[in-house]
Formats: structure tokens, sequence, C-alpha cells
């Protein structure tokens, strides 16, 4: 990322995976995501091609479940809702204000065992599956 005072990482209490805002090509803002200490994703702000719902995780089998999702900001949008959903008819349902990062991108994750999630920011509404983290 080619930045020299690296923010601190911000560890998410439920799941355990971390994030951290950084700098990217042009000065651009850059959240980055890890699993561990492995780097799960990273996203470049840009205003052509906005990733609303860039990423969606669960628990690895045989964990604590949990949903974990994040993407970044539309314009126009301050807030971000994430509707974790889980699979099956009796499924959970959890809707979870998201936490915005300087403005740009937004993280959100929930206890529980979901398969799905819905996140709503200003008039963009969009859904994916949670992808199955690895078992460390």
């Amino acid at each position: 990322m080619g930045q020299t005072g690296r923010a601190p990482l911000l560890r998410l209490p439920i799941s355990g995976w971390t994030v951290r805002l950084g700098r990217g090509a042009d000065d651009r803002a850059a959240l980055e995501v890890y699993e561990g200490c492995r780097m799960a994703d990273v996203c470049v702000a840009t205003p052509v091609s906005v990733s609303v719902l860039r990423g969606a995780w669960r628990n690895p089998r045989g964990g604590a479940p949990w949903a974990l999702a994040w993407g970044q900001l539309p314009g126009g949008a301050s807030s971000v809702s994430a509707r974790f959903a889980g699979g099956g008819r009796n499924a959970a349902v959890r809707d979870i204000p998201a936490v915005v990062l300087e403005g740009i991108y937004w993280v959100a994750e929930a206890a529980g065992g979901f398969a799905g999630v819905t996140v709503h920011a200003g008039p963009v509404l969009v859904s994916g599956r949670l992808r199955r983290a690895r078992a460390r």
C-alpha cells in the first residue's frame, strides 16, 4: 500500500477478523481486511465502480457461528444496514447497522448462523451469499 505511518488494525469482536484503513494508488483510501495473518481483501476507493458489497464471510465449519460483510459506500449514502439471514425455513434474520469508516467504507458483523446478507446503502440494495472461512 506504500504507506509509511500505517493505521493500527481494528479487531472485529465477533469474528476475530481485523480491518485497517490505508492508502492506495494516487493516495486513494483503501480498506484492508485480514483473516488472522492472511489478507483476505483490499479495496481501493474509486468513484467509477463502487463495490457496495465487496466481501461476505461466515465462520469455519465447527466454529462458533458468525457473519461478516464489508464494502464501499455509494455516493450520497452516509449509512449502511446489513440484514444477515440464515438458510432454510426457520432461519434467523438479524438487521445490523454497519460501522462506517472514514465515510468511505463500511463493515458489519453478527453472531449467529447465517447464509446470506442484504445490504441497504442509500438508494442501493444488494444481496450476496456468505462464503465459508477456513479453519485455522
